[in-house]
């Protein structure tokens, strides 16, 4: 299971590394897309745009964490910060969407690792 984890965080880490480094004009669009599906209010972006932002430093120093015994552990605490800090930003209806669309996230990169190591073998 940690093992999963410790992927699924270098599979998340990876895309938001690639989308860094892809121009501007798809990041924006990729976020613009969030503000349309989540119907954030203009008092609601900066404060979503600053907590997307945090919560992918915390996964990049997630994926360079060197003691993977504590891997699980550690992204158990920054999945709730975040989900805490979204949910402060977030109407209830917003909130649910969000936690809907970052599972489906989770859930998808996991089946594409899981994929990816059957393959491999």
């Amino acid at each position: 299971m940690k093992k999963m984890m410790i992927a699924l965080v270098a599979m998340f880490v990876m895309t938001m590394s690639a989308n860094a480094q892809s121009n501007e004009t798809n990041d924006k669009l990729s976020f613009d897309r969030l503000i349309s599906y989540l119907e954030l209010t203009v008092n609601q972006v900066e404060p979503v745009k600053t907590a997307m932002a945090q919560f992918s430093s915390s996964m990049e120093a997630y994926y360079q964490l060197q003691d993977a015994s504590k891997g699980g552990e550690a992204w158990e605490k920054i999945q709730a910060r975040h989900k805490k800090t979204m949910k402060k930003v977030l109407n209830e209806k917003q909130y649910n969407k969000y936690i809907q669309m970052l599972d489906l996230t989770v859930k998808n990169t996991a089946e594409q690792m899981m994929n990816k190591d059957t393959a491999a073998k």
